[in-house]
């Protein structure tokens, strides 16, 4: 206080007087003008309430709860009639409401629960199995984003592979064939099946239900199919196995609309450049399936991914597009607004139903047929319709990220419109006045300054509304797209209408089309120019855990209460939202400490991540610093990335304090690239024949941690680190050939140099193997090793791994797989669950196709959960209490 002078104390009273003007009285705070009547919108939020009221029932019977939900809404409509006849209007809009919000539950619940008895799911089972079914084509083949061809992948890139969507009609139930019901998803591996829409068919395949999500963060199949209602999935080898036995009528609506779309897709191709044409199809048909990775990856990353959904954006340049073209001819206004009601009903079937462009197609409806009728088109209402029709046609819409996305960001934008558009000042004469005195330029010039604010605040709103769900849902967050969203829209504007006009001209000329397409060409060269720019700004985005979900609902619950409850004008104030911001960030802040402090673990934890047939371990000492041993899965680095980034984000893992590779397997750290560019790592440990090793991934990944500053240290037997002052990592493998009084040793496969660890915290020992085998294994069961509590098996439980010898020289409590376990996983679980000398059988406990396991090590206890529904499951062990371990430090384990 002594340090503070006179000058300060004046400076803060200043501020203090300041800030104390800006907020005037509380009452100036209070809304006191009423709200307007909006009915539809209070039915809106009514229906979205059912159905997550049913969501919260998914544990109850599918029929008991349907039943319930019915009951209540009979009554609740019974109540209606019955307050409507006595005229108490208020509880009469009430009750029906409830009745509204109870029949939207039971819709839910009975398209969640309720399925066909003969549906071909209920044959299926969890691993494939042969399957042969006739059916109908629902949706046409579409050609899926495969892997690039990469050094990552631990051999060549996958054939490309398509799926299509089945009506299930007939099943072969040995000779015979009955009749069946339900959905499946068919994917075929090499070229496209040459089948349509509405063509039967008969296939030859496996099937199989989806698999549910096995690490949190993943993607739950199980539970979308169950929403989209396609509980089926079958996989054939070739499109021989495809056979039509009946073609489609081809003057179907469908069918002509495939086909549009498809001759549109190589109007493209032909007219533009060969990687702008899929972001040109992507555009303008929707075909997301089109659009390079890498691409996708860069507009995700800026936050411009939702110019390649069709949505409001899409279908109101058109409609705008349609309505200004029809204006030029002779005829009345009322056709012009049923011409653009009927093409952009037309472009939704050619596009597709996806939420975000039936949404966008009702809301432009609404408003064509409110200026037909002469009146306000009221955006809010036109919303609120939209979200009815979504539900009802697809309830689960509600919990999806990209109708989320949607609905809230129109929601801001006609939100902010209302509130720019209310100017104090628009009826005083003195202003309008001013205003007539200026030059036309001059007016044109402001009224276009005005406008580009308007529209840099409207997407800031967007921005910073939309921000926590998609650091929740997609772990980015991205300041850069405020500055890059206003400079490509009229790109994306410009794009669009070269690239319609070359559609449009194809058929007729094919030099015009070719003239329009070189337009669209550079006009998307330079979107995608602006965007790769953007992308490489400082702090352009960030990869981040994300908000939890009460922190998300509380801020948009923060949001609406200010929108019902503050006044008008101070609405229009960013002192106002500022206050709201700062507030709930605070609050998250301080919620954020103390969940962190609570799941910091009391002793060490180790989390093996489901991969199949991969390995990815994260370790978490006392005082809450990691260590991630190994992070790779055969041929699917993206899938090893994804689970990886689960458990870490699981964990509120930021920065990797050490990451270890324990040999060159691809499977062991093809998703290390990945991880490098989404988490701050500290150093990375690797063994010297992990440096001398002549491959193409390898030299990748050396690469790219040089240009991220990675430090790499190499160890071998005997070296031990520190990862926290309580807990000691020491390197028992590999051994230097001159340790082992080999001067000319035999060649070693990279398995048999795999960095064996022991991690020692707690008075527990964490022993982890890599893919440890052969000669070398034998002689480090041979030197004796220590016993440890937990033992992760080598080459992920494979039988050669010698179970036996192994378990018996570590005597461990508890023995981790990571993998399926092969054909020969009850060999392997009897072989560890009996080697032991004491009698006393181990636990012995997999990843693959039960979810990753995490297993918490204190001095008292050995704790395991599961990943099992969504949530980690706590599983029985059957540990015997913990046995005293004497740690040998001199022994080196030869």
């Amino acid at each position: 206080m002594a340090g503070i002078t006179r000058m300060d104390w004046e400076w803060l009273d200043e501020r203090w007087a300041w800030l104390t003007e800006r907020l005037g009285s509380p009452r100036t705070w209070i809304r006191r003008e009423p709200l307007s009547q909006r009915p539809l919108l209070s039915i809106a939020v009514a229906a979205a309430g059912g159905v997550a009221a049913a969501r919260c029932l998914v544990g109850v019977a599918g029929l008991y709860s349907v039943m319930c939900m019915a009951v209540i809404a009979l009554m609740a409509l019974g109540a209606w009639l019955w307050l409507v006849r006595r005229s108490q209007v208020d509880r009469a809009g009430v009750a029906l409401l409830v009745a509204i919000a109870a029949a939207m539950a039971c819709w839910s619940s009975a398209r969640w629960s309720l399925f066909a008895a003969d549906d071909l799911a209920w044959n299926l089972g969890d691993t494939p199995a042969p399957v042969a079914i006739e059916g109908v084509v629902v949706e046409p083949p579409q050609l899926l984003v495969g892997a690039s061809p990469s050094p990552r992948l631990a051999g060549p890139a996958p054939p490309p592979a398509t799926g299509c969507l089945v009506a299930v009609r007939r099943v072969r139930d040995g000779a015979a064939w009955r009749q069946a019901s339900g959905r499946a998803m068919l994917y075929t591996v090499g070229p496209t099946p040459q089948v349509g829409v509405g063509d039967r068919v008969r296939v030859f395949g496996r099937g199989l239900r989806p698999g549910p999500a096995l690490n949190p963060g993943e993607v739950d199949s199980r539970e979308q199919a169950r929403a989209d209602r396609c509980l089926s999935v079958i996989r054939v080898r070739s499109a021989d196995s495809i056979r039509v036995i009946e073609a489609a009528h081809r003057l179907s609506v469908v069918s002509m609309m495939a086909d549009i779309r498809a001759r549109g897709r190589a109007v493209l191709e032909s007219c533009l450049a060969e990687r702008r044409a899929g972001l040109a199809a992507t555009l303008l048909l929707g075909e997301r399936a089109a659009l390079d990775r890498d691409d996708a990856q860069l507009f995700a990353v800026t936050g411009t991914i939702h110019i390649l959904s069709i949505s409001g954006l899409h279908v109101g340049i058109l409609a705008y597009a349609v309505c200004r073209l029809l204006r030029l001819l002779p005829i009345r206004r009322r056709w012009t607004l049923l011409g653009a009601l009927v093409i952009t009903g037309c472009y939704v079937l050619l596009v597709g139903s996806r939420t975000p462009v039936v949404r966008a197609t009702i809301v432009v409806w609404l408003a064509c047929l409110a200026a037909g009728a002469g009146r306000k088109p009221q955006g809010m209402t036109a919303l609120a319709a939209a979200l009815v029709a979504v539900l009802i046609w697809q309830p689960a819409e509600l919990f999806r990220a990209g109708a989320q996305l949607s609905f809230l960001a129109t929601a801001v934008l006609i939100t902010v419109a209302d509130l720019l558009g209310r100017q104090p000042d628009d009826d005083d004469p003195i202003t309008r006045l001013i205003e007539r005195s200026r030059a036309p330029l001059e007016r044109r010039l402001r009224r276009f300054g005005t406008e580009l604010i308007h529209l840099c605040i409207a997407g800031f709103a967007v921005w910073a509304v939309t921000a926590p769900i998609v650091a929740a849902r997609f772990h980015v967050v991205s300041p850069v797209a405020v500055l890059v969203n206003p400079l490509i829209a009229p790109l994306v504007a410009l794009a669009m209408g070269w690239g319609f006009l070359c559609l449009a001209t194809a058929c007729v000329s094919h030099t015009v089309a070719l003239a329009c397409g070189a337009l669209c060409d550079a006009t998307l060269a330079c979107l995608t120019a602006v965007v790769e720019v953007a992308a490489d700004l400082p702090l352009a985005y960030a990869w981040v855990a994300g908000p939890p979900d009460w922190w998300l609902i509380g801020w948009y619950a923060c949001l609406v209460a200010a929108l019902l409850w503050v006044a008008w004008d101070r609405l229009r104030q960013p002192l106002a939202w500022g206050l709201v911001a700062g507030g709930w960030i605070m609050v998250g802040l301080v919620g954020g400490l103390i969940e962190g402090a609570a799941a910091r673990p009391v002793g060490l934890r180790v989390v093996a991540a489901s991969m199949g047939h991969g390995c990815g371990m994260v370790v978490r000492s006392p005082a809450g610093r990691c260590l991630v041993y190994d992070a790779g899965r055969l041929g699917a680095p993206g899938a090893a990335r994804r689970a990886m980034e689960g458990v870490l984000w699981d964990e509120g893992v930021g920065h990797i304090h050490t990451l270890v590779i324990s040999h060159a397997d691809a499977d062991h750290f093809n998703a290390v690239p990945d991880l490098i560019e989404r988490f701050s790592i500290g150093e990375i440990v690797v063994s010297e024949p992990f440096l001398r090793r002549d491959s193409a991934a390898v030299g990748e990944l050396l690469l790219l941690a040089r240009q991220a500053r990675i430090s790499i240290r190499t160890v071998a037997a005997g070296d031990s680190f520190p990862l926290d002052a309580t807990c000691r990592v020491r390197v028992l493998h590999p051994w230097h050939h001159h340790e082992l009084g080999q001067p000319t040793p035999r060649p070693e496969s990279d398995n048999e140099r795999s960095i064996v660890m022991a991690v020692d915290a707690a008075g527990r020992r964490l022993l982890l193997t890599g893919d440890l085998e052969g000669e070398a294994l034998a002689r480090f069961v041979a030197a004796g090793p220590d016993a440890c509590d937990v033992l992760v098996a080598p080459h992920h439980g494979s039988f050669t791994s010698l179970p036996p010898d192994i378990a018996r020289a570590t005597a461990p409590d508890v023995v981790v797989v990571s993998g399926p376990g092969g054909r020969r996983w009850e060999d392997v679980q009897r072989a560890y669950a009996t080697a032991r000398d004491d009698g006393i059988p181990a636990a012995v406990i997999k990843t693959g196709g039960w979810g990753a396991l995490r297993i918490d090590l204190t001095t008292e206890s050995i704790r395991a959960s599961q990943f099992t529904g969504g949530r980690w499951q706590v599983i029985s062990l059957a540990v015997p209490r913990r046995r005293h371990r004497v740690a040998s430090p001199g022994r080196r384990g030869r």
